[in-house]
């Protein structure tokens, strides 16, 4: 019991960890200059990219590689993944609730584009010859 509980509290740990390194990548980038895919700008090989000037080849190799460990950190994520999409959802309402009416109805075209970006991404890794 004790240590289902101490590896639960370990993965909440983690994906604050991960939504924090996140958060913290996307505020610290002001001074970059922003990458033409928000996806790349938001990711960590874009991060590394800018800050420690890697090749596209070092990019590249850094992105197969979180590719690679990407089904142990969702493994690791699934028990969470009901409170994560809680808190999503209230701080979009949250988010939602300070918009005026038009930028409610852009906001809500943004979500949905990056819901439509997220299902075609999890069909390409599901899809034979996928990452």
């Amino acid at each position: 019991m004790f240590a289902k509980s101490k590896f639960q509290a370990m993965g909440l740990l983690a994906a604050v960890a991960v939504a924090s390194f996140a958060a913290g990548a996307t505020i610290n980038r002001a001074d970059a200059a922003p990458p033409t895919d928000w996806r790349e700008r938001c990711s960590y090989s874009g991060m590394l990219k800018d800050r420690l000037d890697l090749s596209d080849a070092q990019r590249d190799s850094i992105r197969s590689l979180m590719r690679s460990h990407r089904p142990a950190m969702r493994a690791l994520m699934a028990p969470f993944q009901p409170q994560v999409d809680s808190l999503r959802a209230d701080m979009r309402e949250q988010v939602r609730a300070l918009l005026t009416p038009e930028q409610r109805m852009r906001y809500d075209s943004l979500l949905a584009r990056e819901q439509q970006d997220r299902t075609r991404d999890s069909s390409a890794a599901t899809a034979p010859g996928g990452f």
